[in-house]
């Protein structure tokens, strides 16, 4: 029986190879529609956004690209090793390369159902684990990617109400020698220029790096006193949450009690509670000139040049936050 999927990237889709709807309703991939895919907004702006949406999200814009079923199959589990709260955990770990999770992305794999599936269906589970065989789902910056390019618009619509430029993003990105570059160059420097905007407004924002760190806090308390396991978070958010809320511990219910949307906050090197940052995101994308030759962004707008470097600095700089109520 096919699969229909009401996606707000993608619309309606119709999903009809076997393999990818038994790995949809597998508990690995099931588990990520309890992950908030912006980790404590959940609770303080009510994002919601999960890894379940943005992973079946990056299935359906490789089957939009005409990909191998391997490498569909690569995006929809590219996830699921995410823990509660998603990248919070590299901020109780003080893990600058914000990937604490791909560590385990093998291991949950292969402790769960998808090997006997990708068996059943004639599918080789050491090639779905080799990253180096799917460049479309993950490319290093300032390239574009599935991945990079699905939770940007994902959030564009959900943090920003950007839906008529996610429809004009969406059908712009074309393969060409297998990677994603986008049709022209007018489109290429708003999307560029658009996730900047969403990188300096919400990622890296100081009001949210500011909630990612004292959950952090929380859960880094919690785990001291032996309240929650590492083993806790990979269930998740509600879950992990729920174990902190009833620890009744003084010092962490103050911490969750400041994941509010009224937490006022200011950026202040000279007078912070605490010093935080994030990781660097941005994109210089690749696209197709009039003459059929392909040029970055950069190479052809001198003025989006330095406001990429200009952004570039202000994200190293972090955050040095104080908490004002």
């Amino acid at each position: 029986m096919d699969m229909e999927v009401d996606d707000k990237v993608y619309g309606q889709t119709k999903i009809e190879e076997p393999v990818l709807i038994e790995l949809i309703n597998s508990s690995p991939v099931q588990r990520l529609k309890g992950i908030c895919q912006g980790g404590p907004s959940k609770y303080a702006n009510n994002r919601t956004v999960t890894r379940y949406d943005h992973s079946v999200g990056v299935m359906i814009l490789l089957k939009r690209l005409n990909t191998t079923i391997e490498e569909q199959i690569a995006g929809l589990l590219h996830d699921i090793p995410h823990t509660a709260f998603s990248h919070v955990i590299d901020f109780v770990f003080k893990n600058d390369s914000h990937e604490f999770h791909e560590k385990f992305h093998e291991k949950m794999i292969m402790n769960s159902e998808i090997p006997s599936i990708l068996d059943r269906h004639g599918i080789d589970i050491d090639f779905i684990l080799n990253d180096h065989n799917f460049p479309l789902l993950e490319n290093a910056i300032p390239d574009i990617c599935a991945d990079r390019i699905d939770y940007t618009l994902r959030d564009m619509i959900d943090c920003f109400g950007f839906y008529d430029k996610v429809l004009e993003y969406r059908d712009g990105f074309i393969v060409v020698d297998n990677e994603i570059i986008i049709k022209n160059g007018i489109v290429a420097k708003r999307f560029a220029e658009d996730y900047m905007f969403v990188d300096e407004n919400l990622w890296a924002s100081h009001f949210e790096v500011a909630l990612f760190q004292i959950l952090a806090n929380a859960i880094k308390i919690a785990l001291n006193k032996g309240i929650i396991s590492e083993e806790d978070m990979f269930k998740d958010d509600d879950y992990v949450y729920n174990k902190l809320k009833q620890s009744g511990d003084s010092e962490i219910l103050n911490k969750l009690n400041m994941l509010k949307h009224d937490l006022k906050i200011k950026n202040d090197p000279s007078d912070y509670d605490f010093f935080t940052k994030t990781k660097l995101r941005y994109i210089d994308p690749k696209f197709i000139n009039e003459n059929g030759s392909v040029s970055r962004v950069s190479d052809v707008d001198k003025t989006f040049k330095q406001r990429l470097e200009a952004h570039k600095e202000l994200i190293k700089k972090g955050s040095f936050i104080k908490i004002i109520s």
